[in-house]
C-alpha cells in the first residue's frame, strides 16, 4: 500500500517500441514537471533512471514483424529487475516509461517479486496493445505489451509469417526475466479503460476470451467512479494490482504530446478518478505513466497535466 512505502521513481526512458522518435525524453520531462509541481514529495523519494544509451549501439535486424526485438528483450530485463528489486526493497514503484513496450518489464518485475501472485492489470489506454509479430500491422512492439505477458494458446487470427529469428526472439520476451515465469497474467485478471482504436485481431481475442473492456460510451453513461468501482470488484480475487496509464487515453484536446492519439478520450476529470482511486488502493504495487513524447508537445503541457493528475493523489 503506497502510504506505507516510499516511493521510487523509475525512469525507463527507452522508445524502441514506439513508431515515432521522442518518447525516451518522455520520463525525464516528466519527473521534471513533479519536481516543479510538488518539490516536497519529491525530497521524500528515490529515484532511478535507465536509459537507451546504457545499450550501445542498437544494431539493425532481420525482423519485420517486430522492430528492435532484440533490443527490447534487453530494456525489458533492465526494467523487470529495477522493479523487482525496488518492490523487494518495500518501496513503492511509480515508472515513467517511454513507450508501452516497457510494460513487459514492469509486470514481469511483479511476477518476480510476488511469484504465485495473480496480477490484476488495469490498462488506460486508447488500444488494446493485444497484437503479437504474427498480427501487427506496424512492427512496433508498444502495440504488443499485454500479448507478450499473455498465454500462447489464445494466439489466433495469425496473418504474419515470421523468420525463425523473430520467432526465437518473440519466445524470449514472453519468457523475459530471471525466472521466465509465462505466462505473467490471465486474460480474466484485465481491464481495459478508455480503449477505442484497435484492429479486428485483438477485437477478436478480447471477444474469444471475454476480457473485460470500458469504451468511451461506457465512461459517459457510467461516470468513471462507477467505471473504478466496477474494475475493483471486477478483479477483487486478484492478490495485487498493476495500473498501466497510456497518455494517449486522454482526449487530444489534453493530450497534446504523445506519438498515437485517438479522438473521443478520457477528460481530465475522468483521469483524476483513476489516479485517485488506484494509487493509493491498499492492493496496488506498482503505477506506470507512459507515451509521453516532448517532441510532439509544441506547449509542453503533457508532462505539466500528468504531474497534476499524480499531486492531486499523492
Amino acid at each position: 500500500m503506497i502510504v506505507d512505502k516510499r516511493i521510487k521513481f523509475i525512469e525507463a526512458a527507452f522508445e524502441l517500441g514506439a513508431g515515432t522518435q521522442g518518447s525516451k525524453l518522455g520520463p525525464a520531462a516528466l519527473y521534471e514537471a513533479v519536481c516543479n509541481t510538488t518539490p516536497d514529495l519529491v525530497k521524500e523519494t528515490e529515484r532511478e533512471t535507465l536509459t537507451q544509451e546504457s545499450l550501445g549501439s542498437i544494431i539493425s535486424n532481420n525482423t519485420p514483424f517486430a522492430f528492435h526485438i532484440h533490443a527490447i528483450h534487453q530494456t525489458v530485463n533492465l526494467v523487470a529487475e529495477s522493479v523487482e528489486k525496488t518492490l523487494a526493497s518495500n518501496h513503492y514503484p511509480i515508472v515513467f516509461s517511454g513507450d508501452h513496450s516497457n510494460a513487459i518489464g514492469t509486470v514481469t518485475g511483479i511476477a518476480e517479486a510476488y511469484p504465485g501472485k495473480n496480477i490484476g492489470v488495469i490498462w488506460v489506454d486508447a488500444h488494446l496493445d493485444l497484437h503479437s509479430p504474427y498480427t501487427t500491422p506496424s512492427g512496433n512492439m508498444h502495440g504488443m505489451a499485454v500479448k507478450a505477458l499473455l498465454p500462447d494458446n489464445i494466439s489466433s487470427y495469425r496473418k504474419n509469417e515470421l523468420n525463425p529469428e523473430t520467432i526465437k526472439f518473440w519466445s524470449k520476451i514472453k519468457k523475459s526475466g530471471k525466472q521466465e515465469i509465462t505466462p505473467k497474467i490471465s486474460p480474466q485478471n484485465i481491464v481495459f479503460i478508455g480503449t477505442r482504436d484497435y484492429e479486428e485481431e485483438e477485437w477478436g481475442l478480447v471477444q474469444q476470451h471475454n476480457i473485460k473492456i470500458y469504451t468511451p460510451d461506457d465512461i459517459r453513461k457510467k461516470g468513471m467512479a462507477k467505471i473504478m468501482a466496477e474494475t475493483l470488484e471486477y478483479l477483487q480475487n486478484c492478490d495485487l494490482l498493476y495500473t498501466s496509464f497510456d497518455v494517449d487515453c486522454l482526449d487530444p484536446t489534453i493530450s497534446t504530446g504523445t506519438g498515437t492519439p485517438a479522438p473521443d478520450g478520457l477528460s481530465y476529470s475522468d483521469a483524476e478518478v483513476v489516479f485517485k482511486t488506484l494509487l493509493p488502493h491498499p492492493k496496488s504495487v506498482v503505477f506506470e505513466i507512459t507515451e509521453i513524447n516532448p517532441l510532439l508537445d509544441n506547449d509542453h503541457s503533457m508532462p505539466k497535466t500528468v504531474a497534476q493528475l499524480l499531486a492531486s493523489a499523492l
